[in-house]
């Protein structure tokens, strides 16, 4: 802290400085009249053209109402310097805060829920702030949040600080409550992650960087990387609005984590009772099917029979393999079950069918009309299991 006594417009003394961002110089100072202290803003203007000054005198005294903007009481010209005249806070900017490394992640979002409270308020009001960043935002020693700068950047350097700017303002549009919620994201960014990703040694580099490049978000976690990402589009309209991310801020501050939707395992839910129904009758009927293909139709019996009837036997086996392994999926993926279940059932229909058609007459002894009546059990029971297995819902019932 430097300690001077310099009066300006007769009125304001400047008692001492409190800090320098290269671009402002903020001071401690003192109203003449009653000796009330206030905080004074100096700015070095580009140009001493009168233009500039009444630009900034009018842009500086916007009045935005909200508990964390720093009211602006006077503007003073001299000698090609402004003053910013307002309310004194005491305590810290946040670019002084972060200066020796990342800030705790529920500090950041308590410090963002605040200055985008502030930003709501004044693009309500029609008031584009134009300068977020972490050198206009001061942090009370009672932890107040008060962000300062409202129409100087406006007034004094459209361009704003590269760092912080928007893409859609590098590509030469005006400031938007948009440009600003991307210049606060860059700010909370770099006070969370420690640093400022977008600036490069020069700026052309900054400005190609914030144009082209995604920061990444490594140390920050849960509703306030949300946060940060959804104000860190590359397209204006697709930015995260206030009413989105003041929740997630306020979840962020408090230390509430958003749990993360997974969806349910299928080895740990629950099956319904008609696909365990289904399951259970897939099952018995593949054993039966595989018992009446090896017993009744000697399927494992290869040798001397006629290839046309082979074919049907190894049919009945593969029919039997589908209906069994069709239900057991039942009771873990519904629509695949179904679909295995159903060409078992398929088959068993058209081997027994083609088996009739090819005139066999043998059933391991069995007289014909008892080992037909098995043939038309297995029929039966094929054509109602193709019908009742479509009818089991495919959703799984949801866990707890």
């Amino acid at each position: 802290m430097t300690t001077v006594f310099s009066t300006i417009a007769e009125r304001y003394t400047l008692l001492e400085k409190l800090a320098d961002d290269g671009t402002a110089v903020l001071w401690r100072g003192e109203d003449g009249p009653d000796g009330a202290e206030v905080a004074i803003k100096e700015l070095r203007l580009p140009t001493h053209e009168p233009a500039v000054a009444e630009r900034l005198q009018r842009e500086a005294r916007v009045a935005v109402d909200h508990p964390s903007v720093v009211p602006v009481r006077d503007v003073v010209v001299a000698d090609g310097t402004a003053f910013i005249v307002m309310d004194p806070v005491e305590g810290r900017t946040l670019e002084d805060l972060a200066a020796a490394g990342p800030l705790p992640p529920r500090f950041v979002a308590d410090i963002g829920g605040r200055v985008l409270g502030a930003l709501a308020a004044a693009h309500t009001a029609g008031v584009v702030h134009g300068d977020v960043r972490p050198a206009n935002i001061l942090v009370g020693l009672d932890g107040a949040v008060k962000l300062t700068g409202f129409g100087i950047a406006k007034a004094l350097d459209p361009a704003g600080t590269p760092a912080f700017l928007a893409p859609e303002t590098i590509a030469g549009h005006e400031g938007t409550p948009h440009s600003d919620l991307w210049s606060l994201g860059v700010t909370l960014l770099s006070a969370s992650e420690g640093g400022n990703f977008f600036q490069r040694a020069n700026v052309a580099a900054t400005l190609y960087a914030v144009v082209n490049e995604q920061p990444p978000v490594n140390r920050t976690p849960g509703p306030l990387a949300d946060v940060l990402r959804g104000m860190l589009a590359k397209a204006p309209q697709a930015r995260m609005l206030p009413d989105v991310a003041l929740p997630l801020l306020a979840q962020a501050a408090n230390g509430i984590e958003t749990p993360v939707p997974r969806p349910p395992s299928p080895g740990l839910s629950m099956p319904s009772v008609p696909a365990i129904l289904a399951g259970v009758a897939g099952i018995v009927f593949g054993f039966y099917v595989l018992t009446d293909a090896m017993m009744v139709h000697h399927a494992y019996l290869l040798d001397g029979h006629w290839v046309p009837l082979l074919l049907c036997q190894v049919g009945l086996i593969l029919a039997g393999v589908f209906s069994v392994a069709g239900g057991g999926l039942l009771f873990a993926r519904v629509r695949r079950g179904q679909v295995m279940t159903t060409v078992g059932a398929g088959l068993t229909l058209l081997s027994l069918l083609l088996l009739q058609t090819l005139g066999e007459r043998e059933y391991l002894g069995l007289p014909l009309y008892p080992g037909r009546v098995l043939d038309l059990v297995a029929l039966v029971f094929a054509a109602a299991l193709i019908i009742g297995v479509w009818l089991v819902p495919a959703k799984r019932p949801a866990v707890g």
